[in-house]
């Protein structure tokens, strides 16, 4: 097991909680347009409403990763930082494309799922519906493998090589 892994998972979970006050915020103007409108009745209006805040949560882990400190809330508090290579700051485009692996694609593969099993996706055969629960198990399997195992390097930080790291020494 990498010896980063459970400070990392820690920092995840942390940053988790923050997302899900994000999807709270959003949430009454989500029921709000689904009650006083026709557009609860639409599939996609659901999948685009659903995308708001993944895409809230994958745009500001981007920016806190490639900002001055390196690092989302969670990674600070375990002491953690995301760098590039040589140890570099990561720029923005590729701590955008890290955390869309890491953060948008699961959750709204997530939320495929979920629209498509309310809509009766699961048991109408929907290929959609089983094919994003299929595809959400397996991006969370091979992120949580390659996270877990040394060199501690995700899929997403491979993609964009980045890398989650031990600062070595505070930056002033």
């Amino acid at each position: 097991m990498d010896p980063l892994a459970s400070r990392r998972v820690r920092a995840h979970l942390t940053d988790c909680v923050g997302y899900l006050g994000l999807a709270a915020a959003t949430a009454p103007v989500g029921v709000l347009l689904v009650s006083t409108t026709s557009l609860g009745e639409s599939r996609l209006f659901a999948q685009l409403v659903s995308a708001v805040p993944p895409v809230a949560a994958t745009l500001l882990a981007a920016r806190a990763e490639s900002g001055p400190h390196r690092a989302t809330w969670g990674k600070r508090r375990q002491g953690l930082e995301v760098a590039g290579a040589g140890g570099a700051a990561l720029p923005f485009s590729r701590a955008l494309g890290r955390n869309t692996v890491k953060i948008l694609v699961p959750w709204q593969l997530g939320h495929l799922t979920a629209i498509g099993a309310v809509g009766g996706g699961f048991e109408e055969g929907d290929a959609l519906t089983y094919g994003s629960a299929v595809a959400v198990y397996a991006t969370l399997g091979v992120v949580a493998a390659t996270v877990l195992r040394r060199p501690g390097r995700g899929v997403h930080d491979r993609l964009v090589g980045g890398r989650v790291l031990l600062p070595a020494a505070p930056r002033g």
